[in-house]
């Protein structure tokens, strides 16, 4: 990018930029809205889920109780409402702050099997409908 007369950007492509191609998004998290029927259940504790995706999700954590990849394998389950999805084994990608100063923890999926992944992935069309409809 340069700037030209001190008021006007022009942009340039970066050609051989080879992280561009890595660095992607193949979907999005949908935020979740009622965090009392839309959980994830592992190791015995329940966490409420804050957004969703086929590759993963956010959850709520308390600071004082941590959560490991230990804690989500060998398999954890989603409950999203009236339908639940088990054998989710994945691993922590991240424990941070949100804006408001609340502990999140962002999982990714390692194994899913198929069948459970084709229903979420449904699920999730559903819920994305859902949110455009009442937009």
């Amino acid at each position: 990018m340069k700037l030209i007369n001190d008021d006007t950007l022009e942009f340039e492509e970066i050609s051989s930029d080879s992280e561009s191609i890595l660095v992607s998004r193949k979907s999005y998290r949908l935020p979740v809205q009622d965090r009392d029927s839309n959980l994830l259940e592992a190791n015995g504790h329940t966490y409420p889920l804050l957004d969703i995706s086929p590759e993963g999700v956010c959850i709520g954590i308390e600071a004082t109780s941590p959560i490991s990849t230990d804690d989500i394998q060998p398999n954890c389950r989603i409950t999203l409402g009236d339908q639940s999805f088990e054998g989710l084994e994945g691993e922590v990608v991240h424990a941070s702050l949100d804006g408001d100063g609340n502990w999140i923890c962002g999982i990714q999926w390692l194994k899913v099997e198929e069948d459970t992944l084709n229903a979420l992935e449904n699920k999730l069309a559903s819920l994305r409908k859902e949110i455009f409809d009442n937009a």
